[in-house]
């Protein structure tokens, strides 16, 4: 028979582990939804305030409306699902999961704090999640050593999902939003891939760890970067002023204009996601993650930071009115994309002077 202080160790165990409490607790799944939710009525009050609106208020008015969303949730989630004729059904309804499902995955290989050998909750986990780059454990999902790509490369797969997510609801609108959507990716994943190929070369490593452990904030030794990085994030992420694809006022709501109920929540769930998993890995490159602390106050710091990027980029819809598209595109090829190339430059050079 196991003691009752056995079974309770087994489950701090479990709980804890790095692979469970850091892909559905925290930063995981559950506290991205809290915080999601908290940014959503964040957008709309900031909005308001700038733009001399009132915004949600008059539920729960104490507390600044923040119930408001609690009841919008209620009521979008328990609506009709209304699927249109002459779609397929199984297409319809998968489509607008696959972006939510490829926006949340980078969170489970981005590292959010180092492990201490003793002292910490997580000290157990210490040689399971070891990271021989930085000579530490790292709380992260799962560790892979070359984390910088492969996280790419997931958020690069989403705007297919989009394409196949308008094309699944065969509504006109739907197909111009995507087709905006493919014009933009070819420029945002160039300018981010090229951001991050400069801090790639500046720290000598593809692992998101290592840049973090060198103690150098990535916007100190490479502004150019953070600067190409953040505005391709926005762009990718359809945050104003490149709300593009979905252009309520042009397009309905673009790829999930056909969609209702619970699915229009994944629908538009899927862009908040990958704001915020870009989010985690601005605040790892160029804002030092974790640095000074390491586990669990380390996560908690490198959140708080991912935190106010996610928020200050949704800010941005309260000041800037939305580009064209050929704005945008012509912003991005003749303006960012010689800026990404000086950040290239830029980190070889100090990559070679300061940063061993």
């Amino acid at each position: 028979m196991l003691s009752l202080s056995h079974i309770i160790s087994l489950i701090k165990f479990y709980l804890f582990y790095p692979s469970f409490f850091a892909v559905i607790i925290f930063p995981g799944l559950i506290f991205t939804t809290v915080i999601l939710l908290v940014t959503i009525w964040f957008e709309r009050k900031a909005a308001a305030r700038v733009q001399m609106r009132i915004g949600p208020l008059y539920v729960s008015k104490r507390t600044g409306g923040l119930l408001q969303l609690v009841a919008d949730a209620i009521r979008i989630v328990f609506s009709e699902i209304i699927i249109p004729n002459g779609v397929n059904p199984t297409l319809y309804v998968l489509a607008p999961v696959l972006p939510l499902a490829f926006s949340f995955i980078p969170m489970v290989l981005i590292p959010f704090s180092s492990i201490p050998q003793s002292g910490s909750v997580l000290s157990p986990y210490y040689y399971d999640f070891y990271d021989p780059e930085i000579g530490q454990g790292v709380l992260v999902g799962y560790f892979v050593e070359y984390n910088m790509v492969l996280v790419l490369g997931i958020l690069a797969i989403i705007p297919i999902f989009i394409l196949l997510q308008a094309w699944a609801t065969n509504n006109r609108f739907a197909i111009l939003g995507a087709v905006r959507e493919s014009l933009l990716s070819v420029s945002y994943d160039v300018l981010i891939l090229m951001a991050v190929v400069a801090i790639a070369l500046e720290y000598h490593t593809l692992d998101i760890a290592r840049v973090v452990a060198t103690g150098i904030p990535g916007i100190i030794a490479n502004p150019l970067a953070a600067l190409v990085f953040f505005v391709g994030m926005i762009m990718g992420t359809g945050r104003f002023p490149f709300d593009i694809v979905e252009a309520d006022t042009e397009l309905v709501l673009g790829p999930a204009t056909e969609y209702s109920g619970f699915l229009f929540v994944l629908a538009m769930g899927g862009g908040y996601i990958a704001t915020f998993a870009y989010s985690f890995i601005f605040a790892d490159l160029f804002l030092s993650g974790w640095a000074p602390l390491s586990g669990l106050p380390g996560a908690l710091i490198t959140s708080i930071k991912a935190i106010l990027v996610l928020w200050f980029s949704v800010f941005l819809r309260s000041v800037y009115g939305r580009y064209r598209l050929d704005q945008a595109l012509r912003g991005s090829w003749k303006y960012l994309l010689p800026v990404a190339f000086a950040s290239i430059i830029l980190g070889l050079v100090v990559g070679w002077i300061w940063i061993r």
